[in-house]
């Protein structure tokens, strides 16, 4: 990617694919609700499984968002000199 592009095309594909899994989340609740406190096999695994899932995806959101917005972290100060 040239220096001066910005991530517009996966911003926004980030951006749906968050608010595609958020309306999930929040439309399916009372299914989400159900199997996920289900305590047999591996029903207990699945909050762990979708937090990773949402954190990949929002903080992958989050970064083009701010890439796209021009903030770049600051530069490391070097250690201090050696005596």
């Amino acid at each position: 990617m040239a220096a001066n592009k910005k991530p517009w095309r996966k911003l926004i594909a980030s951006g749906v694919a968050t608010v595609a899994l958020y309306g999930l989340l929040f439309g399916h609740e009372t299914e989400v609700l159900a199997t996920f406190t289900r305590t047999d096999g591996w029903y207990p695994a699945l909050p762990v499984v979708t937090a990773f899932l949402f954190s990949l995806v929002h903080g992958a959101f989050t970064g083009y968002f701010w890439d796209a917005l021009g903030v770049k972290p600051r530069a490391r100060i070097k250690e201090a000199k050696q005596a």
